[in-house]
C-alpha cells in the first residue's frame, strides 16, 4: 500500500485537470479578458480530439457567413497540426461558435491550399458566458505514422470585434502583432491532455 501511495504522489505533478492548457495573450499587450480559453487534446485511435472552452461576456459571431467571409474574421478557435520536425507541411483547423469550419493545408511558407476538406468533424455549443468546441481530426489521412510523440502544432483563439480583437495561443510568445503561422514555435500537442 505504501508503494502505491508513493507512486501516485510521484505522478501528481504530471497530472492535469479537465482544462489542461490555458491559452495566453499574444496581442495586443492587454485584454479585458482574463484566461478566456482552455484546451485539452487527446488521442483515440488515429483521431486527435481537441476540446476548447471559451469564456467571454459576448460573442463576435454570425449564424451564417456571407460570401467572402471566413470563421477567422470572427471569434474562432484553431489548432495547427504537423508531424514534421521542420513544421512543414502543417494543417490548420478552425471552428466558430456556430460550428463553421475552415481547413488549410500549408505545404511551405509560400504554398498553401485553403478551403480543403482534411476530414475534420466538429461540434460547437454556445452557452451563457461563452462557448465550447470539439474538433475530431483524422491523423492517418494527413500522413501520421502512428507515433503520438510526432504530433506537434499549436492551439489558438481569436476573440472580439475588430477594434477590440485579442489573439491567444498556447505556445506563442507575446508580440506587437499576432502571427499564428510560426511553425518554429510548434510543440507537442498531447502535453495538453488530461
Amino acid at each position: 500500500m505504501r508503494l502505491f501511495l508513493v507512486l501516485v504522489i510521484a505522478m501528481l505533478p504530471n497530472c492535469r485537470g479537465a482544462l489542461a492548457c490555458e491559452l495566453s495573450l499574444v496581442a495586443p499587450a492587454t485584454s479585458v479578458l482574463k484566461k478566456p480559453v482552455q484546451v485539452q487534446a487527446s488521442l483515440t485511435g488515429d483521431t486527435l480530439i481537441v476540446r476548447f472552452s471559451v469564456s467571454t461576456p459576448s460573442l463576435n459571431a454570425k449564424k451564417a457567413l456571407d460570401a467572402g467571409e471566413y470563421p477567422y474574421q470572427f471569434d474562432v478557435v484553431e489548432v495547427f497540426v504537423t508531424f514534421s520536425d521542420s513544421g512543414f507541411p502543417y494543417f490548420e483547423f478552425e471552428v466558430s461558435p456556430y460550428n463553421q469550419t475552415f481547413q488549410v493545408k500549408i505545404v511551405s511558407a509560400k504554398e498553401h491550399q485553403e478551403g480543403v476538406d482534411l476530414g475534420l468533424t466538429s461540434t460547437a455549443t454556445i452557452a451563457t458566458g461563452g462557448w465550447k468546441a470539439e474538433l475530431n481530426i483524422p491523423l492517418k489521412s494527413l500522413g501520421w505514422d502512428g507515433d503520438p510523440e510526432d504530433i506537434g502544432g499549436n492551439f489558438y483563439s481569436v476573440l472580439g470585434p475588430v477594434k477590440e480583437r485579442s489573439y491567444w495561443s498556447t505556445f506563442l510568445p507575446k508580440a506587437a502583432k499576432a502571427d499564428f503561422h510560426q511553425p518554429q514555435q510548434f510543440k507537442p500537442l498531447l502535453q495538453c491532455s488530461q
